[in-house]
C-alpha cells in the first residue's frame, strides 16, 4: 500500500486554513509540510488494512535509521488522521520540545483532541496545562475535572495532582480524606515521590487517622525529606520544635 504523506498534508493544510484552524496550520509549518523534505512524499507500507498500515507506519517513525525531518511528517499525518498515540504524541512532544520547538499552546490543541478520545495520559497532562497556566488561561476547576477522569482511566500521575489539589484546595473544596486515599494509591506505585509523601503527611497532620496522625505524619514527612524535599525537612523541624514546646515543665 503507498501512501503519499505530503501531498495529504499540504491539501489538509490548505482546508485547515479556510476552516480557520490556527493551530493545525501552524504545525504543518513547524514539521516542515510542503518543503520537500526528501523520502516524504510517499511511503510503502506492507499493511493490508488502514489500521494495520498505520501501525506500521507508527514503528517506522520510532525507528532511529529514520531522518528525523521524515518522522516528523508522518507522525502527523498519523495524528491527522486520527491515530491516538500519534496524537498524543503530538501534545508531548510540544509541550516537552522534544525534537521540535517546545510550544504549550500546540500542546493544548493536540492533547484535546486525544484526550476527548478518553486517552488517560492526555487528560492528566492538559490538566497539568490547566493547573499551571501554560499555553493559555490558568483553569483550576478544569484541572481537576481532568484529572478525575484521567485517574478513572487508570492513570497513576493523575491521582497525585488530583491530591494535590484536594490539599490545598484549589480547583476543588479541600478534603483532606480524599487527598490520603488518592496518595497512598499514588505511593503504591511510585513510593520514591517526595512531593506525595510530603502531602500525605499534610493529610495526616490535619486529621486524617485520628490518634496515628501526628505519627503517620512524622513519618511520611520524613520520607519526603529522605528523598530530598526542603518543606518536609522544615515541617519536620516545626513539629520536633512544637513537641519540645509541649515537654517543658509548666507549659
Amino acid at each position: 500500500m503507498r501512501i503519499e504523506i505530503e501531498k495529504a498534508l499540504v491539501a489538509a493544510r490548505e482546508e485547515a486554513r479556510t476552516s480557520g484552524d490556527g493551530e493545525f496550520v501552524q504545525t504543518c509549518e513547524l514539521v516542515g509540510v510542503g518543503t520537500g523534505i526528501e523520502g516524504a512524499n510517499s511511503v510503502d507500507v506492507e499493511g493490508d488494512s488502514v489500521e494495520s498500515a498505520f501501525d506500521e507506519l507508527s514503528e517506522m517513525v520510532n525507528d532511529q535509521g529514520v531522518p528525523l525531518a521524515r518522522a516528523r511528517l508522518i507522525r502527523l499525518f498519523l495524528a491527522w488522521k486520527g491515530h491516538l498515540w500519534s496524537v498524543y504524541l503530538q501534545g508531548y512532544n510540544f509541550q516537552f520540545g522534544r525534537n521540535i520547538r517546545q510550544d504549550y499552546a500546540l500542546a493544548r490543541y493536540w492533547y484535546a483532541k486525544s484526550a476527548e478520545r478518553g486517552h488517560s495520559w492526555s487528560q492528566n497532562n492538559l490538566g497539568v496545562l490547566y493547573a499551571d497556566g501554560l499555553g493559555g488561561e490558568r483553569d483550576p476547576e478544569k484541572a481537576v475535572m481532568l484529572f478525575m477522569k484521567s485517574a478513572e482511566g487508570g492513570d497513576i500521575t493523575a491521582k497525585s495532582n488530583l491530591g494535590e489539589h484536594f490539599v490545598e484546595g484549589v480547583g476543588v473544596r479541600r478534603n483532606y480524606r480524599k487527598a490520603a486515599k488518592l496518595l497512598t494509591e499514588f505511593l503504591k506505585e511510585a513510593p520514591y515521590s517526595a512531593r506525595a509523601h510530603r502531602l500525605l503527611a499534610k493529610c495526616y497532620e490535619h486529621g486524617v487517622a485520628g490518634r496515628n496522625g501526628l505519627r503517620l505524619a512524622i513519618h511520611h514527612y520524613q520520607e519526603a525529606s529522605d528523598f530530598g524535599s526542603l518543606e518536609a525537612r522544615a515541617a519536620l523541624r516545626r513539629l520536633a520544635a512544637g513537641r519540645a514546646s509541649q515537654a517543658k515543665p509548666g507549659s
